[in-house]
């Protein structure tokens, strides 16, 4: 019984430690904020590291710094110019939903941020 509790846990981990490699796409606005700010990510996973890059389209992208996936949780960072981004998220299949803090020197705001899988 416990050999099936324990194989059944695992599986269950590895279901939601699917590889988020591929193009995602989605929003995020900042708390108190009137509009949605694009986002599009292309992300590289090669065990718990994430690389890649992001940014609001196609033409500008960053690289991602400090990327790490741990179970369903994705945690990374991307610095454009005068701003840190500091992305804190879950993942559920094909869909990413999370937190965002965004700092410069003389500001800090926070984000609600969603994204979803391209094909």
């Amino acid at each position: 019984m416990k050999k099936t509790i324990a194989i059944i846990l695992l599986l269950a981990v590895n279901a939601m430690a699917e590889d988020l490699s591929g193009k995602w796409s989605g929003e995020f606005r900042v708390d108190g904020g009137d509009h949605d700010v694009p986002q599009l990510f292309m992300f590289r996973q090669n065990g718990n590291t994430l690389t890649g890059t992001g940014g609001p389209n196609t033409s500008e992208q960053y690289p991602i710094e400090n990327g790490k996936v741990d179970g369903n949780r994705i945690m990374f960072e991307i610095t454009t110019g005068e701003w840190k981004f500091t992305y804190d998220l879950k993942a559920a299949g094909e869909r990413i939903i999370g937190t965002l803090e965004l700092r410069s020197v003389n500001d800090r705001r926070t984000a609600t941020i969603s994204m979803n899988k391209m094909k």
